[in-house]
């Protein structure tokens, strides 16, 4: 019901006169002595019962009572079974009227879809057509009102459903104006466009009639159907009404104008009268005959063949490009004396040229016929200006990004890119086809010993005039082989640790040497050198440990190589002593306490302690077999004696580190 209510509320609502409750959406139209009834159910089922079993319309005074009230005028509706016979008019559409009402009651299995379709283009149809209307049982004209205000009611037969509206018919409804139309014609198309605002008008106005005049005092009706503003969910922004009047005549004025159509199938306000030509079109062909050289000038002619007399050129119209398809430039233009034309353009090159031509006849309205393009081409012997701003870059991958300037010339069909690997060498050209851009990319080998590569370009012309090669460009290609690696060749272990000799790498770009050594985990370079050092001694290492030791060149441009590596045992024949050793004499305790720190690295077996007394010599004193320990007391000790201690510490592997610094105390 929704959806059926919100088509009628378009056809109908309006701020003044409007009744809308749960059974009819109903509007009035006051005249003199008459007031004009237009309702609407607010469903099909609605409809279906009005059609059934008729209507009654009530009138009484505004705010009296409809019960008892001895003032209440009525009318019936008949059902449309009855209605239908008393209508007068036998023609065609009335009929069809008849019989298409007849069909939607009839309908034992009805499509709501359709059904309710059919229901909204009869409301459509009624507030155009009164017949439609009476036979819709929609439409009630009371002639027996004074200018007083009165209270309607309409209620369906054998139901509780009814609506009321309210009247004042002592306030006369006035037509709204219509809006501005505007309408327009175009040459080649036998039609005129009209067009008008009709958002705005909805709530008065139902549809429109076009009216057509020769002679802007004679009007007809153009449209048979009035034209109605109806916009569809494609078209939400939709606020103009439009009309195409494909009967016009070429050559013709025209004036035209809009009548409005209220919702009770009266004429309402007109519109402006717009006054429109249809122009005439021109039918003929445009021929180019000849095309003569003289020089930088060109004469173009030929001639307009109309199919008939009536077929007038005004004018001729040369135009010029260099693409058959698009870009033609207005050159030139004479008016049509006896349809024969001649043109005289002259050339921007001197040694050449390559055009399309085409002339365009145009007539007093402003259509316009084409000739075919007529290609003019004279022999160019003239090269190019050789071509300018030549660069280029190669990245690391070794793809070579050649630019440069454009010629200015207009019949460039190319660019050539040639490359040679030195300057005495021949250039071989590198294009396989012409290079239309100022961009030319190329791919080079940078495994090789070659540091540099060189190019040209030259340009060439439609007629394949080359211009002359661009100096060369010498382009410097990424360094990506590696230097030659250094060669360690001797070494030699000492008690002071391990000499190790090379011969340096033989390349030329050397930037810098590294001599790294290796150890269980770790990495130390232990040198780094950029001229002729070529021998080291290692005096860091830990004895008794496996190290591994080579020598990593690098070239200027960070490419690296890596020599030959050596391992071998770094021993010395010493191991690590211990650090940290003090000596601290206790009184109270009668003892003197020893501290050291033991070496990180290396299995010990034993820890020796070494003792002196005053100006003695020293002894073997004691011999620690927990090699964890990091102190110990001596208590075999004498008051007022001078006491010096020395640590030895034995390795597993039986090599003993020296002797440790003397730690000295007075007890």
């Amino acid at each position: 019901m929704r959806k059926t209510l919100c088509i009628i509320s378009v056809l109908f609502f309006s701020a003044k006169s409007f009744a809308q409750t749960e059974s009819f959406v109903i509007k009035s139209m006051v005249h003199e002595d008459t007031v004009l009834l237009r309702w609407a159910p607010t469903s099909v089922d609605l409809f279906v019962l009005c059609l059934q079993n008729g209507m009654t319309i009530e009138r009484v005074p505004d705010s009296s009572s409809f019960e008892n009230n001895s003032a209440k005028i009525s009318h019936s509706i008949l059902p449309f079974s009855e209605r239908k016979n008393l209508i007068t008019s036998t023609n065609d559409k009335t009929q069809s009227y008849i019989q298409l009402i007849e069909s939607f009651l009839s309908q034992k299995q009805p499509d709501p879809n359709a059904n309710k379709m059919v229901f909204a283009m009869l409301m459509l149809g009624s507030s155009t057509d009164l017949i439609l209307a009476e036979l819709c049982g929609v439409f009630y004209r009371d002639i027996q009102v004074k200018n007083e205000a009165y209270t309607y009611r309409l209620s369906i037969n054998k139901t509780r459903h009814q609506s009321t509206i309210h009247v004042n018919a002592s306030q006369l409804d006035k037509d709204i104006p219509m809006s501005t139309l505007n309408v327009s014609a175009k040459p080649k198309i036998k039609q005129a466009y009209l067009s008008w605002e009709s958002k705005s008008l909805q709530t008065d106005y139902a549809a429109y009639w076009v009216e057509r005049s020769d002679d802007s005092i004679h009007f007809e009706r153009v449209n048979e159907v009035p034209q109605i503003f109806i916009k569809s969910q494609d078209e939400p922004n939709k606020t103009h009404c439009d009309f195409v009047d494909t009967s016009v005549t070429e050559g013709q004025t025209y004036y035209y104008r809009i009548c409005a159509i209220n919702y009770f199938a009266e004429t309402g306000a007109s519109s402006n009268v717009v006054k429109v030509y249809i122009p005439k079109s021109l039918y003929g062909e445009v021929r180019i005959s000849h095309v003569d050289y003289k020089e930088n000038i060109r004469l173009i002619s030929g001639e307009f063949v109309p199919f008939a007399k009536s077929d007038k050129a005004d004018k001729f119209l040369l135009y010029r490009s260099d693409s058959i398809a698009f870009g033609y430039d207005l050159i030139d233009q004479k008016i049509n004396e006896n349809n024969d034309f001649g043109f005289s353009v002259s050339i921007p090159q001197h040694s050449g040229d390559r055009y399309y031509y085409k002339v365009a006849a145009v007539s007093e309205d402003h259509d316009t016929i084409y000739s075919f393009s007529k290609y003019v081409f004279t022999l160019d012997q003239i090269p190019p200006q050789t071509p300018s701003g030549l660069t280029g870059i190669i990245n690391d991958s070794g793809v070579v990004r050649l630019t440069w300037e454009l010629n200015n010339e207009n019949d460039i069909r190319g660019y050539r890119v040639f490359r040679s690997n030195a300057l005495k060498e021949e250039f071989i050209e590198v294009t396989q086809s012409f290079c239309i851009d100022s961009v030319f990319y190329d791919t080079l080998a940078l495994n090789n010993l070659t540091p540099e590569i060189y190019y040209r370009i030259s340009a060439v012309d439609l007629n394949y005039n080359n211009s002359p090669k661009t100096s060369p460009v010498k382009l410097m290609k990424p360094d990506t082989i590696a230097p030659v690696s250094a060669v360690l060749h001797d070494f030699e272990t000492t008690s002071a640790g391990v000499t190790l000799r090379w011969y340096n790498s033989s390349s030329a770009d050397v930037k810098m040497n590294q001599l790294i050594r290796l150890g269980e985990n770790e990495k130390t370079i232990l040198l780094v050198w950029s001229d002729s050092t070529c021998a080291f001694q290692d005096t860091t290492g830990v004895g008794g440990e496996e190290y591994t030791y080579y020598v990593t060149t690098i070239d200027q441009s960070a490419n690296q190589t890596l020599s030959e590596k050596i391992t071998l045992d770094y021993e010395t024949g010493r191991r690590a002593g211990i650090t940290n050793f003090t000596a601290e004499a206790k009184i109270e305790l009668k003892e003197i306490t020893l501290n050291w720190k033991l070496p990180a690295a290396g299995e010990i077996y034993s820890i020796q302690i070494y003792r002196a007394k005053n100006d003695g010599g020293f002894i073997l004193y004691k011999t620690l077999r927990d090699v964890s320990l990091t102190t110990f007391a001596d208590r075999a000790i004498s008051p007022n004696n001078i006491y010096r201690y020395k640590i030895k510490l034995v390795y597993s592997s039986g090599v003993s580190s020296p002797l440790s610094e003397v730690a000295e105390v007075m007890y």
